[in-house]
């Protein structure tokens, strides 16, 4: 949730804006009791007592948003001795998500989307992993025989 503040958060509707940093475009997502509970948990007992209008802030002073996610994830990563292939930052969650939606038959359009895409071209390299999943669930063509 890159730099998402606490009024980003409705609440009411139960629901959270997602700011996309490359498109400037927002999204509006349902926001799943459990993370809504967790989020407001840390809210009222694990953030620091700021000002800052994030959500998620360094837990050390000076108390401000934190910076630097990808790099984070990748130490994370590393000390729990997790070596994925191809891309290791914060941005392989976002491929593991659009691949679990697919792989849940989730259209590419819904997903691309949920992922902030203006084109489903975007999407597509978010789901090159899972060639074999969409393989699996291809329909043969009468006449034709299906790869091995």
């Amino acid at each position: 949730m890159p730099d998402g503040s606490i009024e980003d958060i409705d609440w009411r509707a139960e629901s959270i804006r997602i700011r996309h940093t490359k498109t400037q475009a927002c999204s509006f997502l349902p926001l799943m009791a459990p993370v809504g509970e967790a989020v407001l948990a840390y809210l009222q007992a694990g953030r620091p007592v700021t000002d800052a209008r994030e959500i998620f802030v360094r837990t050390r002073a000076p108390y401000r948003k934190l910076g630097l996610l990808a790099s984070m994830v990748r130490q994370r990563l590393a000390a729990a001795g997790v070596t994925p292939s191809g891309k290791n930052g914060s941005h392989i969650f976002r491929h593991a998500r659009a691949v679990e939606m697919l792989r849940a038959a989730v259209p590419r359009k819904v997903i691309g989307d949920l992922l902030g895409h203006r084109s489903t071209e975007s999407t597509a390299p978010y789901l090159k992993l899972a060639t074999e999943d969409l393989r699996a669930i291809a329909l043969e063509v009468p006449g034709r025989e299906m790869p091995s």
